[in-house]
């Protein structure tokens, strides 16, 4: 919460302000900070402006205020330019100029905490039922439902759903989600396996693995993943597990989006392995990268759930397809080759980028699988 905190605006802002002030005087002979003998406003030992002493809470709050808004501006500015255009604040640090845009990596913290914030909603949203909605159902709707839940008593449930004629009922949907979850516990997850074993219990599949010759028995990790499958087994015996190892998983899709990012700029590394870059302005354009991701990213989530309003039916599609091509123009624009070769480049890096986002994901699965 530390690092989210600096990388607020306002919380920068608040900061600046005790070092600002309206006046141009010098205030001290020596900084109040170390001590050295100043020379000029800003201390050039420890870098502190020469503020007064003491500040009035008039002084505090009008320091405030406008420091809030040039680091607003500044945050603003940099959101612009990293939507409209692609890879140009990454050639813009690279060549020095920092001070008149938000630095990378803060947007990187406050940006991505604010996507997994409302992608945490958005999932929890999904499965949220309004009060008042109805299903209409007709008497083969009843019949299939009878079919598919041959273990519940349908008919004494549904005597409690609403007629709306001799033939059709007004269900609420609350009604049919009770239906399913009174099936899912009644088949229970029993069945639920990470392997083909064909036995109940790990002593009795240990007691099988001693009867056999040694060299056609389990491997070490065959022998691990075995005894996991029988403790998760007996653990979600009365439970959703695939529900449960889906919350685990979201959870831990940061961490593996970030582990990935030195990744993304080794592969850059990599294909412009010709050109004059040092790793670190790769990685400067793949934090970028990744800020305009999650920006975006939180603007497709808030369009998906106002897509009731016409003005942001195809808003999702768009920056979906902006998503995809952002990354080919700021290639160009920070690499400068022809469109042919930035395109061949696009291809080969989306496909590596690919296969290791596939084997990142699939190590935190199997890590995930030994911790829940």
């Amino acid at each position: 919460m530390e690092e989210l905190g600096k990388a607020l605006p306002g919380s920068e802002g608040f900061v600046d302000a005790e070092q600002n002030t309206n006046s141009t005087n010098n205030h001290n002979e020596f900084c109040l900070n170390c001590g050295t003998k100043l020379q000029d406003t800003f201390c050039h030992h420890c870098g502190q402006k020469d503020i007064p002493k003491r500040q009035t809470l008039g002084e505090l709050w009008t320091n405030f205020i406008s420091s809030f808004w040039s680091y607003e501006g500044k945050f603003f500015l940099t959101t612009k330019f990293l939507i409209s255009k692609p890879g140009f604040l990454a050639v813009e640090y690279n060549s020095g100029k920092r001070e008149s845009y938000y630095h990378p990596a803060r947007m990187y913290v406050f940006i991505s905490f604010v996507f997994f914030l409302f992608f945490s909603m958005s999932s929890n949203l999904d499965g949220v039922v309004e009060s008042g909605a109805r299903v209409e159902l007709d008497k083969e709707d009843i019949a299939e439902l009878k079919k598919d839940h041959p273990k519940l008593n349908i008919d004494s449930l549904f005597k409690i759903a609403p007629d709306d004629s001799s033939k059709n009922w007004l269900v609420p949907q609350t009604l049919l989600d009770s239906v399913n979850k009174l099936n899912k516990k009644k088949k229970s997850n029993v069945g639920f396996s990470l392997t083909d074993s064909k036995f109940k219990t790990f002593q009795q599949y240990d007691s099988a693995q001693n009867t056999l010759p040694e060299e056609k028995r389990d491997n070490w990790f065959e022998r691990k993943l075995n005894m996991r499958n029988f403790e998760l087994m007996k653990q979600y015996e009365d439970k959703d597990f695939g529900k449960e190892f889906g919350k685990a998983f979201l959870d831990n899709f940061s961490k593996v989006l970030f582990f990935l990012l030195p990744v993304f700029a080794l592969l850059l590394k990599l294909l412009y392995i010709r050109r004059d870059y040092f790793y670190s302005e790769h990685l400067v354009f793949s934090i970028y990268y990744y800020n305009f991701f999650y920006l975006a990213g939180t603007l497709q989530i808030l369009a998906g759930h106002l897509d009731h309003i016409a003005v942001f039916d195809w808003a999702g599609t768009l920056i979906g397809f902006w998503i995809l091509f952002y990354l080919l123009f700021a290639m160009k624009r920070m690499y400068g080759q022809g469109w042919g070769k930035t395109i061949l480049k696009f291809m080969i890096f989306g496909f590596l980028f690919t296969i290791c986002i596939g084997i990142g994901f699939s190590i935190s699965a199997l890590f995930l699988l030994f911790a829940i």
